[in-house]
């Protein structure tokens, strides 16, 4: 059996050549307290992996050296130097892995080294001039099955992260067996990139309005402390353990109907339980906690492997009387602040809550809460061919909090536990919490909510609760695009046609389809910028268009119709409402390609459907730039350099290039092509189930034709339903024109008749 060691090459062995970026603030925190605490191990995060396939340390071995190579943060070390904390980036950093084998092992005795290898890479420290903060131990357990541990100092690394490098680990290994190169993404940022951005934007006063608001939730602040079995000891020691409960299924589902009836999310209703359980134990009104965000809300940052978090209090007042109700309303509230203010760095809100520098207590919260949907970000499992990997629970580094509560979702179901300081507590202690926790989750009711009035003043029913997997749109959101639907043919008698819209007039459309037909028109990109995105699966945001749905029309049957990219949306809000129960006569897709399409060509392929598109938008861009219809400004910061060298903001200054931002065209160009950017970027992760339904296709006179533009845009290894293509005339966002929705209103009407006459044989057949 070998023994663990370190897994980078000593400094002697690390090519001398490296670059220098400056640290982040979290960074520099993470440094000094590790420095005051050099043989602590708390800030270490310590990850478990259950691998299956034709697997060998040598494959497992080359792989993660490629991950080094290819993510620079993965071979960084830091330096204090005159001007601070700085990312040392090393050109070369070789990779070794270690291998404890267990193939002699029995199934019980695997289990138990495994658990001491575990731990004690869990509990050893790095050492702050390592040239690397990454380390791995690979434990085979037969030929095709074995567990990697992966440790990380918080220096380097966040969850985000580490999902992305687990479907990066399984890509290389399926392709590494299969004789090709991986099918990684381009890696555009690195951290230090990323880190070199963040020092510009957090001077550039872009973030003035979120300190004012920080300065105003922190005014009066007082450290939140659960009383401990024993006095804090005069060194800390992150000495801790983790305790956890698995909820029922029935009570998970609960949960998650109780957030939705109140527009809020899960980690709300399980914050405000949590904070309720505090308060009961404590007697003080006023609960603090901190949390981590991702502040991952730019596209460019989704592929960034690094610490990109940021701890942000919650402050909330549990006055006596209140309901778990009352506190997830105000909990929601102030989660939907912290988002919005997101980027102000923890370290300045220690310094506006008068945070006196303490290395023997965590920094300004001793409580804090987290909630994760899955450790790998896409699901519990990532498959790569003959290839898989799913998370086990993470042995316990050290206790960076006196209490750290957390909510994750594992197959099982979910789990709710706590890390806490031994030090401070007992075991008994801890798992009292738990079950005070557990206790006020019990309570959890799901509150009808009061009808929404339509616009066009009709009476319509509430908002059905458990519909899709999860609603994150909040009530003032659900609210303000309730207000915002568009009604044509009001008095129809026919099923209508609900359609998820961004930009797209469909009075042509209304008046070729026919009085009787009404057309609802839902619109689903915000109408105004939105600074900061949460993160949401593509399910949840059809979760929330379903809601919206059945504020339209509680039951079916349903005509479903998505433009661009709400095209997906449809289809999986189709999904979603057969789960439940109801008919759904056709879904529509117009212009819309089908999630993985794209994605899941081969490299050579994606890059030259790519040069292709840009070959085509290039001179109609240019030519609407031309006419006045786009900002010449925006037609070229389309062109990655331009945006570097900012060379339109030279061209403005000496007065080549107008700066027309005042327009309100421009504008409006803006946030809808941020705002559909995000949805974009969502939809790209989305895999869409296959559907047995009827689904019409409308594509775009402007697309192109050829081996990479498959004629039913992808759909048709999802649809086995009956799928039908019509080509429309017009560019895609002209389809609605007058000529363009001629031609859709007569397929449509065909459809229609062919819906009619099936349902005509259903029931002729079940007579």
């Amino acid at each position: 059996m070998n023994s663990i060691a370190l897994n980078i090459a000593p400094v002697q062995e690390v090519e001398a050549g490296h670059a220098l970026f400056p640290a982040t603030a979290c960074q520099v925190r993470y440094w000094h307290e590790q420095k005051a605490s050099l043989k602590a191990s708390a800030l270490n995060i310590a990850f478990r992996l259950q691998l299956s396939g034709p697997l060998t340390a040598a494959s497992i071995e080359q792989v993660l050296g490629e991950l080094v190579a290819r993510h620079e943060i993965l071979r960084t070390g830091f330096l204090m130097t005159g001007a601070g904390l700085r990312q040392q980036v090393w050109s070369r950093a070789p990779f070794r892995l270690e291998v404890v084998d267990l193939t002699g092992f029995d199934d019980k005795a695997a289990v138990g080294e495994a658990e001491r290898v575990g731990r004690e890479q869990a509990r050893t420290p790095f050492e702050l001039s390592s040239p690397s903060f990454f380390r791995a131990v690979w434990l085979p357990k037969s030929a095709t099955q074995g567990e990697l541990q992966l440790t990380f100092h918080s220096l380097v690394m966040d969850g985000w992260s580490f999902a992305i490098l687990v479907r990066e680990l399984v890509e290389g290994l399926a392709a590494l067996h299969a004789g090709h190169d991986p099918d990684y993404a381009d890696v555009d940022l690195h951290h230090g990139d990323y880190a070199l951005w963040k020092g510009e934007f957090l001077a550039s006063g872009a973030i003035d309005r979120a300190r004012v608001h920080w300065r105003q939730e922190l005014k009066g602040f007082s450290r939140f402390d659960v009383k401990g079995d024993r006095l804090r000891p005069p060194e800390r020691r992150f000495q801790g353990v983790i305790r956890s409960i698995l909820l029922p299924a029935e009570m998970s589902e609960s949960l998650i109907a109780a957030a939705k009836t109140q527009g809020v999310t899960l980690f709300s209703v399980a914050a405000a339980g949590l904070a309720m359980s505090l308060q009961k134990t404590t007697g003080q009104p006023k609960v603090a906690m901190g949390t981590q965000m991702s502040v991952r809300d730019q596209q460019e940052l989704e592929g960034v492997v690094g610490p990109l978090i940021n701890t942000v209090i919650l402050r909330l007042d549990v006055t006596q009387g209140s309901t778990l109700a009352d506190v997830t309303a105000l909990c929601g509230a102030k989660l939907s602040d912290a988002i919005e203010h997101l980027h102000v760095p923890f370290e300045e809100m220690m310094e506006m809550a008068g945070e006196v520098s303490d290395m023997n207590r965590p920094p300004l919260c001793s409580v804090n809460f987290a909630l994760q949907q899955s450790f790998v970000g896409m699901g519990d499992e990532v498959r790569r061919q003959e290839f898989a990997a799913t998370t086990s629970p993470s042995f316990n580094a050290g206790a960076l909090y006196d209490l750290n509560f957390f909510m994750v979702r594992r197959p099982e179901g979910w789990r709710i536990s706590c890390e806490g300081d031994t030090d401070l507590y007992d075991i008994e202690t801890i798992d009292w919490h738990l079950a005070n926790w557990r206790e006020v989750l019990e309570t959890a009711e799901i509150t009808p909510q009061r009808a929404l009035a339509p616009a066009g003043g009709k009476d319509t029913a509430q908002v059905a609760g458990g519909v899709g997997v999860s609603g994150f749109m909040s009530r003032a959101e659900l609210e303000a695009k309730a207000h915002n639907i568009v009604r044509f043919n009001e008095e129809g008698s026919q099923t209508p046609i609900i359609v998820l819209n961004n930009i797209a007039v469909l009075y042509e459309l209304a008046k070729q389809v026919g009085d009787e037909r009404p057309i609802v028109d839902v619109p689903m990109v915000p109408k105004t910028p939105q600074p900061n995105f949460p993160l949401r699966a593509f399910e949840d945001l059809a979760a929330d268009a379903v809601r919206l749905i059945r504020l339209i029309q509680p039951n079916g049957p349903y005509i479903l119709m998505g433009y661009c990219v709400l095209g997906a949306m449809a289809l999986e809000a189709a999904h979603q409402l057969r789960r439940e129960g109801e008919t759904v006569e056709l879904v529509i897709l117009t212009d819309s390609w089908c999630p993985g399409y794209r994605e899941t060509m081969p490299r050579y392929d994606r890059l030259l459907r790519k040069l292709q598109v840009r070959m085509d938008d290039i001179p109609r861009d240019f030519r609407l730039a031309r006419r006045g219809e786009m900002s010449m400004i925006a037609f070229l910061q389309q062109f990655r350099t331009v945006r570097w060298l900012r060379l339109t903001q030279l061209a403005v200054k000496f007065g080549l290039l107008k700066n027309d931002s005042a327009n309100n065209m421009i504008d409006d160009n803006l946030w809808y092509g941020r705002n559909i950017g995000y949805l974009r970027e969502q939809q790209v992760r989305y895999r869409p189930k296959p559907y047995d339904g009827n689904v019409q296709i409308f594509r775009s006179g402007q697309v192109l034709k050829g081996r990479l533009f498959a004629h039913d845009m992808g759909w048709g290894e999802v649809v086995t339903g009956k799928l039908v293509v019509t080509e429309v005339p017009g560019m895609h966002n002209q389809m609605f024109r007058a000529a363009g929705a001629a031609v859709m209103g007569r397929q449509l009407l065909d459809r229609f008749a062919e819906t009619g006459h099936d349902e005509q044989e259903n029931a002729l057949e079940g007579s």
